[in-house]
């Protein structure tokens, strides 16, 4: 019943209306004549209620009470005297009172429960919710009196408002809004600045404006190679018309050979550094004749062969179609060139390359590295220094290749400069510097102080914008080079070739079982059979998915109308290279690895094929530039599994807008199942079944290709067995 009405908070204020302040007394004593006599009348009616109530516990708790019955009974007739006395006293006074009497019933309960204790009667069994209250008797006999008093003076027309953070008591008109009680919260701070320095520099971290001011190069823009300012060499246009079959350079072509041309004859008179070069073309773009063109048009007139340019690339099989490319560039021209590869011993090839003297060397940055270390290779006249799929070169550390790299070509530059020391034959101090590139005292003179700096080339088709990893090339003054249609899409730095159109097959995830016969029913379609290039994750699957394709070509007899070939790393170089060329010349279908996904230069390559998703946006966009190179067209298609595999291809596809498709849109290919014939009995049950193709295309307005499919009981049957028989060769090996 109690539980009910109790108020904690009232409890609170009634507790701190027992102690007031001498400035609540004088508060008190101004207020109105007809709230004192309202809560004077109240508490004397509640004394004498208490009078009453005390003199029937009395006669109840026996002659053992009567001592302290006679005392409250004094302390009560002195209250009413000092009352009787200060009519004008302030409610507080009459709270003091009331704290005696709650004294007074405490010691009452207690001397109560001592006669209990000694009384030998026994008495009759008590409920718990009574216990509970007599327990805590004088608690809610004072809420009871509390709540009596706030009761009358609601009635009167007034309310009392009890200030907690100021112990004082306020009287208030009814018309008056309450207040609003609120909990304690931490005073009001000023709003923290903002770091804009922080907020800039993740927003320079998404272009390279940060660096320099980008200069911009249309996709279809053309030039003829005899129109070139400076003029290229005429052995060198002898060799593009006869060896490359092309008269007319490309738009990233024209920015670069023009642009470093006039650097380097200028720097025939002026030995002042004019910058380095940060350039961002699609793949197929033509970036490797690019920089090749100019370096062997200035070094073609030297005298002394020397190290002078070195070109780095990721792979190995790069490294062999760059130095092609170079000994067609070159021939006719009196003009070094190696390339550095772990084929052969490195005591060997060392030994070649001071034989030799190359004035161009075509390496991977560990076998660069190799040399530094352990052959102290001198650099002092290194004039060019190209870094291709510089993306995917600076994201690996090679044994630290950039950081030792820069700071070998820096040291002996710095040697050079500097005055012979007398007494010795050579400043490099180096086996490679003082055997093989004959330094001798002549280095460091007056003559040879003013050295031109070496100009480093990056260049790359996803070229990175992170400030962390382009600071350890140590750039000076470099040019952004960006071959865009607009302007306005610098961010952009992932770029596709203009005349590559991209398709997506979504299959059902239930399917994914039959994805290898999928394959070969999409390759069988007129377009698709020759020339095409199809990505798997790893070498294990690449090898798997060849022999698998191979054997159900042979039971369905379809040897003729399609070739199957592989290529991985487990492939040796001379092999990959006649795979390559037979592939480029009769055609068929090559079934690889990301080894080639960059670099490789196979211009008759029509279409390309993501077998299996790649795992970045960089992968994706070096995968389907292997077609449509040098502005030719191509197409790309990937196939994907289930809504899992199509999150995933939208997100590398569309990546938050990095990539420029020069306008164009990713188109689907509408997946159609169809049912076997002769199978109608069964039902929905072959609605899940695949089989022939039936067309590849739908000519009714829109023209968008569709790709139906069906597959009999006899073709799963043949497609199990297959598998059976992988699987028993696998074991066998």
């Amino acid at each position: 019943m109690f539980a009910a009405r109790f108020d904690p908070l009232a409890l609170v204020q009634q507790q701190e209306q027992q102690q007031p302040s001498s400035s609540d007394e004088d508060e008190i004593s101004n207020s109105s004549d007809v709230n004192d006599d309202v809560m004077k009348s109240g508490y004397e009616e509640d004394d004498k209620n208490d009078k009453k109530r005390k003199h029937d516990d009395d006669s109840d708790s026996g002659s053992n009470n009567s001592d302290s019955n006679s005392d409250s009974d004094s302390d009560e007739e002195e209250e009413e005297e000092d009352g009787d006395d200060n009519e004008k006293q302030n409610a507080d006074d009459n709270l003091n009172k009331d704290d005696d009497e709650m004294d007074v019933d405490k010691d009452e309960s207690k001397e109560d429960q001592n006669d209990e204790e000694t009384n030998d009667e026994p008495r009759p069994e008590v409920n718990k919710d009574d216990k509970y209250i007599q327990s805590h008797s004088s608690v809610f006999k004072r809420f009871q009196k509390t709540m009596n008093l706030q009761t009358k003076i609601q009635e009167s027309g007034f309310s009392v408002d009890t200030d907690i953070n100021t112990n004082s008591n306020t009287t208030t008109q009814p018309d008056s809004e309450p207040t609003e009680l609120k909990d304690i919260a931490p005073l009001p701070q000023p709003a923290l600045p903002k770091d804009k320095s922080l907020h800039v520099q993740t927003q320079k971290n998404k272009t390279l404006n940060w660096l320099a001011e980008p200069t911009y190069h249309k996709t279809t823009l053309t030039k003829p190679f005899t129109d070139f300012t400076p003029a290229i060499n005429t052995t060198i246009l002898t060799n593009l018309q006869t060896e490359f079959g092309i008269t007319d350079a490309f738009a990233v072509q024209i920015s670069l050979i023009e642009s470093l041309s006039k650097d380097t004859t200028r720097n025939k008179l002026d030995p002042t550094p004019l910058g380095d070069y940060l350039v961002n073309a699609s793949t197929g773009s033509g970036k490797t004749l690019a920089y090749l063109i100019p370096i062997v048009n200035e070094l073609m007139t030297r005298t002394v062969p020397k190290l002078r340019c070195i070109v780095l690339v990721p792979t190995k099989p790069l490294v062999n179609q760059v130095y092609s490319t170079l000994l067609k560039l070159t021939k006719g021209v009196d003009l070094n060139c190696m390339a550095f590869k772990n084929d052969v011993g490195l005591n060997d090839e060392h030994e070649k390359f001071v034989r030799l003297m190359p004035d161009v060397v075509v390496t991977a940055p560990g076998r660069l590295v190799d040399h530094i270390v352990g052959f102290d290779l001198w650099l002092g006249d290194l004039r060019f220094c190209v870094v291709d799929e510089a993306d995917r070169l600076l994201n690996q550390s090679f044994q630290n290749w950039c950081d030792l790299l820069v700071s070998k070509i820096e040291r002996d530059q710095r040697k050079q400069q500097l005055p012979p020391q007398p007494g010795s034959g050579s400043v490099s101090g180096s086996r490679s510097g003082s055997e093989s590139s004959g330094v001798s005292a002549s280095y460091g003179s007056f003559y040879n102080r003013y050295s031109l700096k070496c100009i480093k080339l990056i260049l790359s088709a996803t070229l990175t914008t992170n400030s962390e990893k382009l600071s350890h090339l140590k750039l000076f003054k470099p040019k952004v080079v960006v071959v865009n249609d607009v302007e306005d899409l610098v961010n952009e730095l992932y770029q596709l070739p203009p005349n590559l159109e991209e398709y997506y097959l979504k299959v059902p995830e239930s399917l994914s079982f039959y994805k290898p016969l999928i394959l070969l029913y999409y390759l069988l379609q007129p377009t698709w059979n020759t020339h095409g290039l199809i990505f798997a994750k790893s070498n294990e699957s690449a090898i798997r998915l060849t022999r698998l394709l191979t054997m159900l070509t042979e039971k369905l007899q379809l040897t003729n109308q399609l070739r199957i070939k592989s290529v991985n790393s487990t492939i040796g170089s001379q092999a990959r290279l006649k795979i390559l060329k037979d592939f480029d010349l009769n055609g068929g279908v090559l079934i690889a690895t990301d080894l080639i996904a960059r670099g490789l230069n196979l211009e008759s390559i029509q279409f390309v094929v993501n077998y299996d998703l790649p795992l970045s946006t960089k992968e994706y966009v070096h995968r389907i530039g292997r077609t449509a190179r040098a502005n030719r067209a191509g197409s790309a298609v990937s196939f994907v599994y289930g809504d899992g595999e199509f999150r995933w291809f939208k997100k590398l596809v569309y990546s938050g807008g990095v990539i420029n498709r020069n306008k164009k849109v990713v188109h689907e290919i509408d997946f159609v199942k169809e049912k076997v014939e002769g199978d109608e009995e069964n039902g929905d049950k072959d609605d899940e079944e695949m089989g022939d193709i039936v067309d590849d295309k739908d000519t009714d307005g829109d023209e968008k290709l569709k790709f139906a499919l069906t597959l009999s009981d006899e073709m799963k049957q043949i497609y199990e067995n297959s598998l059976k028989e992988l699987e028993s060769e696998v074991y066998r090996k």
